[in-house]
């Protein structure tokens, strides 16, 4: 998660991103991820080791010494304590952050820690307050005070396979890197219900996933980053949660409400990010788009989830610039899908000349916005159910489009035009033509003035003369003519 400085690793890694260039060589292994070569567990200590404790205080000041260890694979309670890293910052960046070194609380080796009533707090660098790592490793939580004031120390950390589960939560951060909830190198599970959290500065989200993240009933806010952060392969779950986040500063990346990418660094295995939220609030305090995918393959499915932000921006797709190393210039760009159902969205939707989009508006969606405005960049399709509804604000490009609204009353063009790729068999249902549409727009090919143009009024010369269809009519369910196989995600 330390994504300033990059070693060599992550400029050799960075030639295997999935949007490589063709000579370009493969990926590394599958057996490469989550290690660097020469990488060595370190020895954990602890001012506390592998006991039960009720209405005690623990504390260390020690450079790489926990405050407390459970390593021996047995399970502990602890209740009614404090746990306090007075000062000792970490001589291994990296072993704290994938290992738990200098951390509050720490389980590893498939050991449990129970902890109820508890309050953790840290003051040094690499002091990650409570942190479960490897494979069978647990922490449980319930009434959890954490308060870290240094860099990368972060509320709830788990990586390896670790897993923690917490409940009524209360979580401040005041340091870079330190995002209240967190999973790093070699995936983890972060379960939390209930509480609040708040970070203060750069590099720190509310949540950032390197694995499984979930959260639902929550109120956060990142005063210095991204409301959220995905890397790789990994997924953050968001419900009944009110969340904030996204920075104005300008800097040598794409500011956003929510980042789903692929650093190279090596935390991270190849593969689709996935967000979700679903009966939440999401606002964007960024003056970048509310989602901003790239470097990666992605996933944001959205449900009964209020978004607001400070700019009518709301999905970019993009390559970067690479100066901080994620993936090559060219050949980085993003690739999502968004899902919305029972959902109000607003803004634009873009992607660039090496990206795509995929937009699948459900029953309940309403989209008002443009999609790739003013240009035929990127490869965006647009997938309508009967019961959304589109009200454009600009001209929009679309590469494959589909409607199980036959007369495309779902659409309300205000005056501005979508123009659909005829090259694309996808939209070989359309035949070509240019479909007049409410508020005085049109559903047009790009070459439309050499296609047939078909308005709305009844022609006894058309297959389906109230709307020029193609003979054979529609597939309600797939958005194309009758007979002819399912129109397919590009």
């Amino acid at each position: 998660m330390k994504k300033i400085q990059f070693s060599l690793l992550a400029a050799a890694l960075s030639a295997g991103i999935l949007f490589a260039a063709k000579n370009q060589p493969p990926a590394p292994p599958a057996d490469a991820f989550g290690r660097i070569p020469d990488e060595k567990a370190p020895e954990l200590t602890a001012a506390k080791a592998n006991t039960n404790l009720t209405s005690e205080i623990a504390e260390t000041s020690k450079a790489d010494e926990s405050v407390f260890l459970a390593n021996d694979g047995k399970s502990y309670s602890v209740k009614k304590s404090t746990f306090l890293k007075k000062g000792g910052d970490s001589s291994n960046d990296g072993q704290s952050n994938f290992y738990g070194l200098n951390g509050g609380l720490v389980a590893q080796n498939a050991s449990s820690l129970s902890l109820e009533n508890v309050t953790v707090q840290t003051k040094a660098d690499g002091a990650n307050a409570v942190f479960s790592t490897g494979e069978g490793s647990k922490v449980t939580a319930k009434n959890l005070t954490i308060r870290t004031e240094r860099n990368s120390s972060r509320g709830l950390d788990a990586t390896y396979g670790g897993f923690i589960s917490a409940e009524k939560v209360d979580i401040q951060t005041k340091g870079a890197h330190s995002a209240a909830f967190a999973t790093d190198r070699g995936e983890g599970t972060v379960i939390v219900n209930g509480g609040k959290a708040e970070t203060s500065v750069e590099g720190s989200p509310v949540i950032y996933s390197t694995g499984d993240i979930r959260i639902s009933n929550l109120s956060g806010k990142a005063k210095g980053a991204q409301i959220a952060c995905i890397e790789g392969k990994n997924s953050i779950l968001v419900e009944k949660s009110k969340l904030e986040g996204g920075i104005s500063a300008k800097r040598d990346e794409v500011n956003s409400g929510v980042m789903l990418y692929q650093s190279m660094s090596g935390d991270a295995n190849l593969g689709t990010a996935t967000f979700t939220a679903k009966d939440s609030v999401l606002k964007n305090n960024s003056d970048g788009p509310f989602f901003y995918v790239t470097n990666t393959q992605a996933v944001v499915n959205l449900t009964s989830t209020k978004l607001t932000g400070k700019t009518d921006e709301l999905l970019r797709a993009a390559g970067n610039n690479s100066s901080r190393g994620w993936g090559r210039p060219g050949a980085n760009g993003g690739k999502v899908v968004l899902n919305a159902e029972k959902q109000i969205l607003t803004g634009s939707i873009s992607a660039d000349s090496i990206s795509s989009i995929e937009v699948n508006l459900k029953d309940g969606a309403k989209f008002t916005g443009s999609i790739n405005n003013g240009k035929k960049e990127g490869s965006v399709s647009l997938n309508l159910a009967k019961k959304a509804d589109v009200t454009l604000d600009g001209d929009s490009y679309i590469d494959a489009f589909s409607d199980e609204d036959e007369k495309l009353t779902n659409i309300k063009s205000d005056g501005h035009n979508i123009y659909y790729n005829k090259d694309n068999e996808k939209n070989a249902w359309l035949g070509g033509k240019t479909f007049i549409l409410a508020g005085g727009g049109k559903l047009a090919p790009t070459s439309y003035e050499e296609a047939k143009t078909t308005s709305n009024e009844p022609d006894k010369k058309a297959d389906r003369p109230e709307m020029g269809i193609p003979k054979g009519g529609f597939n309600k369910e797939k958005g194309g003519p009758l007979g002819k196989p399912p129109m397919m995600p590009f």
